[in-house]
Protein backbone atom coordinates (compact mmCIF):
# COMPACT_ATOMS: atom_id res chain seq x y z
CA UNK A 1 0.00 0.00 0.00
CA UNK A 2 2.81 2.17 0.71
CA UNK A 3 4.29 1.42 -2.56
CA UNK A 4 1.57 2.44 -4.11
CA UNK A 5 0.89 5.71 -2.81
CA UNK A 6 4.86 6.81 -3.83
CA UNK A 7 3.81 5.50 -7.41
CA UNK A 8 0.80 7.32 -6.97
CA UNK A 9 2.55 10.45 -5.94
CA UNK A 10 5.31 10.40 -8.40
CA UNK A 11 2.81 10.16 -11.15
CA UNK A 12 1.33 13.38 -9.66
CA UNK A 13 4.75 14.89 -9.61
CA UNK A 14 5.21 14.04 -13.02
CA UNK A 15 1.49 15.71 -14.65
CA UNK A 16 2.19 18.50 -12.49
CA UNK A 17 5.90 19.05 -14.17
CA UNK A 18 4.21 18.50 -17.43
CA UNK A 19 1.67 20.92 -17.40
CA UNK A 20 4.00 23.66 -16.20
CA UNK A 21 5.94 22.76 -19.46
CA UNK A 22 2.93 23.10 -21.27
CA UNK A 23 2.43 26.76 -20.46
CA UNK A 24 5.91 27.62 -20.00
CA UNK A 25 7.02 30.06 -22.95
CA UNK A 26 8.70 28.88 -25.87
CA UNK A 27 11.16 31.03 -28.36
CA UNK A 28 10.20 31.39 -31.70
CA UNK A 29 12.51 30.34 -34.32
CA UNK A 30 13.70 32.59 -37.27
CA UNK A 31 13.02 31.00 -41.25
CA UNK A 32 15.62 27.54 -41.95
CA UNK A 33 18.42 27.12 -44.66
CA UNK A 34 20.22 25.00 -46.96
CA UNK A 35 23.32 25.97 -47.97
CA UNK A 36 23.80 28.52 -50.76
CA UNK A 37 25.14 27.09 -53.96
CA UNK A 38 27.20 29.22 -56.52
CA UNK A 39 25.61 27.98 -60.11
CA UNK A 40 27.56 30.29 -62.27
CA UNK A 41 29.43 33.47 -62.11
CA UNK A 42 30.46 35.91 -65.12
CA UNK A 43 31.51 39.74 -65.09
CA UNK A 44 28.50 40.96 -63.95
CA UNK A 45 26.53 38.22 -63.15
CA UNK A 46 26.31 35.63 -60.40
CA UNK A 47 23.88 32.80 -60.28
CA UNK A 48 22.75 30.89 -57.05
CA UNK A 49 20.51 28.64 -55.54
CA UNK A 50 19.13 27.08 -52.46
CA UNK A 51 16.19 26.13 -50.11
CA UNK A 52 13.82 28.04 -47.99
CA UNK A 53 11.98 26.45 -45.09
CA UNK A 54 10.32 26.64 -41.72
CA UNK A 55 12.44 26.02 -38.87
CA UNK A 56 12.51 22.46 -37.17
CA UNK A 57 10.40 23.44 -33.97
CA UNK A 58 10.57 21.83 -30.86
CA UNK A 59 6.64 21.29 -30.50
CA UNK A 60 3.57 22.71 -31.94
CA UNK A 61 2.77 25.73 -29.75
CA UNK A 62 6.98 26.77 -31.15
CA UNK A 63 6.03 26.15 -34.68
CA UNK A 64 2.87 28.36 -34.53
CA UNK A 65 4.72 31.13 -32.51
CA UNK A 66 7.50 31.33 -35.20
CA UNK A 67 4.77 31.39 -37.63
CA UNK A 68 5.13 31.29 -41.38
CA UNK A 69 7.41 33.02 -43.79
CA UNK A 70 5.90 36.51 -44.56
CA UNK A 71 9.23 37.47 -47.28
CA UNK A 72 11.87 35.91 -48.71
CA UNK A 73 14.95 36.95 -51.03
CA UNK A 74 18.99 37.27 -51.52
CA UNK A 75 20.81 39.82 -49.88
CA UNK A 76 24.23 41.02 -51.16
CA UNK A 77 27.13 43.26 -50.60
CA UNK A 78 30.72 43.64 -50.81
CA UNK A 79 31.24 43.27 -46.76
CA UNK A 80 30.97 39.96 -44.59
CA UNK A 81 27.74 41.30 -41.94
CA UNK A 82 24.94 40.88 -44.47
CA UNK A 83 21.85 42.82 -43.38
CA UNK A 84 18.58 43.67 -45.34
CA UNK A 85 18.73 46.70 -43.68
CA UNK A 86 21.86 47.91 -45.02
CA UNK A 87 23.18 45.86 -48.17
CA UNK A 88 21.25 45.39 -51.74
CA UNK A 89 18.64 42.78 -51.46
CA UNK A 90 16.25 40.52 -54.40
CA UNK A 91 12.82 39.76 -53.27
CA UNK A 92 11.63 37.02 -54.38
CA UNK A 93 8.36 36.80 -52.57
CA UNK A 94 5.90 37.29 -49.89
CA UNK A 95 4.03 34.68 -48.16
CA UNK A 96 4.64 31.43 -50.69
CA UNK A 97 1.89 28.92 -51.25
CA UNK A 98 3.90 25.98 -50.55
CA UNK A 99 7.22 24.88 -48.23
CA UNK A 100 10.11 24.19 -49.03
CA UNK A 101 10.88 27.03 -51.25
CA UNK A 102 12.76 26.34 -54.12
CA UNK A 103 15.21 29.20 -55.12
CA UNK A 104 16.68 27.89 -58.33
CA UNK A 105 19.19 29.99 -60.54
CA UNK A 106 18.54 33.11 -59.54
CA UNK A 107 20.48 35.93 -61.22
CA UNK A 108 22.13 39.10 -59.52
CA UNK A 109 23.02 41.16 -61.94
CA UNK A 110 24.29 44.53 -62.51
CA UNK A 111 27.61 43.92 -60.53
CA UNK A 112 31.35 45.15 -60.56
CA UNK A 113 33.84 43.28 -62.46
CA UNK A 114 36.63 41.87 -60.78
CA UNK A 115 34.94 42.28 -57.19
CA UNK A 116 34.06 40.15 -54.15
CA UNK A 117 30.73 40.00 -53.23
CA UNK A 118 29.45 38.25 -50.16
CA UNK A 119 25.79 36.77 -50.35
CA UNK A 120 23.26 35.22 -48.50
CA UNK A 121 19.32 34.15 -48.50
CA UNK A 122 16.90 35.84 -46.09
CA UNK A 123 12.91 35.19 -45.07
CA UNK A 124 11.42 37.12 -42.11
CA UNK A 125 8.49 35.08 -40.62
CA UNK A 126 5.34 35.99 -38.23
CA UNK A 127 7.53 35.84 -34.99
CA UNK A 128 11.17 34.41 -35.49
CA UNK A 129 12.28 37.44 -37.50
CA UNK A 130 14.93 37.48 -40.31
CA UNK A 131 17.19 34.55 -40.60
CA UNK A 132 20.07 34.30 -43.12
CA UNK A 133 21.66 31.47 -44.84
CA UNK A 134 25.45 30.65 -44.56
CA UNK A 135 27.00 33.61 -46.58
CA UNK A 136 28.88 32.47 -50.14
CA UNK A 137 31.68 34.17 -50.91
CA UNK A 138 32.75 34.31 -54.45
CA UNK A 139 34.43 37.35 -56.54
CA UNK A 140 33.28 37.77 -60.16
CA UNK A 141 35.33 37.67 -63.16
CA UNK A 142 37.61 40.37 -64.41
CA UNK A 143 36.43 40.07 -68.21
CA UNK A 144 33.35 37.57 -69.75
CA UNK A 145 33.47 34.87 -71.82
CA UNK A 146 33.62 34.33 -75.21
CA UNK A 147 30.22 33.58 -77.29
CA UNK A 148 31.74 33.16 -80.52
CA UNK A 149 34.61 33.25 -82.17
CA UNK A 150 35.75 32.67 -85.49
CA UNK A 151 39.38 32.93 -87.20
CA UNK A 152 39.67 33.40 -90.69
CA UNK A 153 36.10 32.23 -92.27
CA UNK A 154 35.35 32.37 -95.67
CA UNK A 155 31.77 33.18 -96.44
CA UNK A 156 30.31 32.77 -99.89
CA UNK A 157 27.37 34.99 -101.12
CA UNK A 158 24.41 34.03 -103.00
CA UNK A 159 22.65 37.25 -102.49
CA UNK A 160 23.03 39.45 -99.28
CA UNK A 161 23.98 37.73 -96.28
CA UNK A 162 22.38 38.09 -93.10
CA UNK A 163 24.44 37.32 -90.11
CA UNK A 164 24.00 36.33 -86.48
CA UNK A 165 26.65 38.32 -84.50
CA UNK A 166 25.69 36.79 -81.06
CA UNK A 167 26.31 32.97 -82.45
CA UNK A 168 29.21 33.72 -84.92
CA UNK A 169 27.36 32.27 -88.27
CA UNK A 170 25.41 32.76 -91.52
CA UNK A 171 21.76 33.20 -90.71
CA UNK A 172 18.80 32.08 -92.97
CA UNK A 173 17.30 35.02 -94.93
CA UNK A 174 14.82 36.61 -92.47
CA UNK A 175 15.97 35.01 -89.84
CA UNK A 176 15.15 36.96 -86.64
CA UNK A 177 18.22 36.20 -84.78
CA UNK A 178 20.54 38.09 -87.18
CA UNK A 179 21.87 41.48 -86.70
CA UNK A 180 23.40 42.97 -89.79
CA UNK A 181 22.95 41.64 -93.84
CA UNK A 182 26.15 42.09 -96.07
CA UNK A 183 26.69 42.86 -99.41
CA UNK A 184 29.46 43.45 -101.78
CA UNK A 185 30.16 44.04 -105.46
CA UNK A 186 32.51 45.41 -107.29
CA UNK A 187 32.69 49.27 -108.92
CA UNK A 188 34.89 49.47 -112.20
CA UNK A 189 38.17 51.25 -111.94
CA UNK A 190 37.27 51.62 -107.44
CA UNK A 191 37.33 48.22 -106.51
CA UNK A 192 35.44 46.37 -104.04
CA UNK A 193 32.33 48.10 -102.42
CA UNK A 194 31.20 46.55 -98.85
CA UNK A 195 27.70 47.89 -97.72
CA UNK A 196 26.41 46.46 -94.22
CA UNK A 197 23.24 47.11 -92.68
CA UNK A 198 22.07 47.32 -89.31
CA UNK A 199 19.04 45.08 -88.62
CA UNK A 200 17.32 43.78 -84.87
CA UNK A 201 18.50 46.53 -82.99
CA UNK A 202 22.86 45.96 -83.15
CA UNK A 203 24.51 48.87 -82.96
CA UNK A 204 28.05 49.36 -85.06
CA UNK A 205 30.81 51.27 -85.02
CA UNK A 206 33.43 51.24 -87.81
CA UNK A 207 36.64 51.67 -86.36
CA UNK A 208 38.89 52.08 -89.83
CA UNK A 209 42.01 50.13 -90.12
CA UNK A 210 43.41 49.17 -86.64
CA UNK A 211 45.26 46.29 -84.41
CA UNK A 212 42.08 44.17 -84.25
CA UNK A 213 43.98 41.53 -81.84
CA UNK A 214 44.93 44.69 -79.66
CA UNK A 215 41.35 45.59 -79.19
CA UNK A 216 40.11 44.33 -76.03
CA UNK A 217 36.81 43.91 -74.14
CA UNK A 218 37.28 47.12 -72.14
CA UNK A 219 38.30 49.11 -75.42
CA UNK A 220 34.97 47.85 -77.09
CA UNK A 221 32.77 49.07 -73.78
CA UNK A 222 34.10 52.77 -73.68
CA UNK A 223 33.18 52.97 -77.32
CA UNK A 224 30.51 56.10 -76.54
CA UNK A 225 29.10 56.29 -80.21
CA UNK A 226 27.72 52.75 -81.30
CA UNK A 227 25.12 53.72 -83.58
CA UNK A 228 22.32 51.93 -86.15
CA UNK A 229 23.61 53.85 -88.78
CA UNK A 230 24.66 51.44 -92.07
CA UNK A 231 28.52 50.82 -92.62
CA UNK A 232 29.54 51.27 -95.89
CA UNK A 233 33.48 51.70 -97.69
CA UNK A 234 35.78 50.73 -100.60
CA UNK A 235 38.21 47.45 -99.66
CA UNK A 236 41.08 48.66 -100.58
CA UNK A 237 44.97 48.58 -99.20
CA UNK A 238 44.05 50.85 -96.49
CA UNK A 239 40.63 49.66 -95.83
CA UNK A 240 42.11 46.08 -95.61
CA UNK A 241 41.35 44.49 -92.13
CA UNK A 242 39.00 47.41 -91.10
CA UNK A 243 37.56 46.63 -87.55
CA UNK A 244 33.84 47.17 -87.15
CA UNK A 245 32.93 47.14 -83.06
CA UNK A 246 29.35 45.71 -82.14
CA UNK A 247 26.57 45.78 -79.81
CA UNK A 248 24.00 43.14 -80.29
CA UNK A 249 20.20 43.32 -79.09
CA UNK A 250 21.38 40.62 -76.81
CA UNK A 251 23.78 43.18 -75.24
CA UNK A 252 26.97 41.46 -76.07
CA UNK A 253 29.68 43.32 -77.44
CA UNK A 254 32.05 42.28 -80.05
CA UNK A 255 34.75 43.26 -82.75
CA UNK A 256 34.28 42.06 -86.89
CA UNK A 257 37.12 42.53 -89.31
CA UNK A 258 36.63 41.81 -93.10
CA UNK A 259 39.94 40.57 -94.15
CA UNK A 260 39.63 40.38 -98.31
CA UNK A 261 36.95 39.86 -100.97
CA UNK A 262 37.77 37.85 -103.57
CA UNK A 263 34.68 37.09 -106.52
CA UNK A 264 31.94 35.87 -104.16
CA UNK A 265 34.17 35.12 -101.10
CA UNK A 266 34.59 36.99 -98.03
CA UNK A 267 37.47 36.30 -95.03
CA UNK A 268 36.11 37.33 -91.74
CA UNK A 269 37.06 37.25 -88.09
CA UNK A 270 34.64 37.68 -85.12
CA UNK A 271 34.47 37.38 -81.44
CA UNK A 272 31.60 37.87 -79.57
CA UNK A 273 31.79 38.57 -75.65
CA UNK A 274 28.86 37.35 -73.43
CA UNK A 275 27.06 40.05 -71.05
Amino acid sequence: MKNFVLKYILLVLIAVLQGCNLFSPVDPLPPAFSKLELVDVKRNEITVSGTISNPDADNDRQEKKSGEIQEYGIVYGTTPNLDIEKNSIRKLGDKPSSLPIAVQNQKLTGLTADTQYYIALYARNEGGGIGYSEVLNVKTTVLPAIAATRTSVKITRSGAVWYDFDAGRVAAVGDPQADVTIDWFSITGRGTSISITAIGGVALKNLGATTYDKLTYLDLVKIPDYSNANVSYLLTSTTTNSVIAFKTKEGRFGKWRIESITGNDMVMSLIAYEN
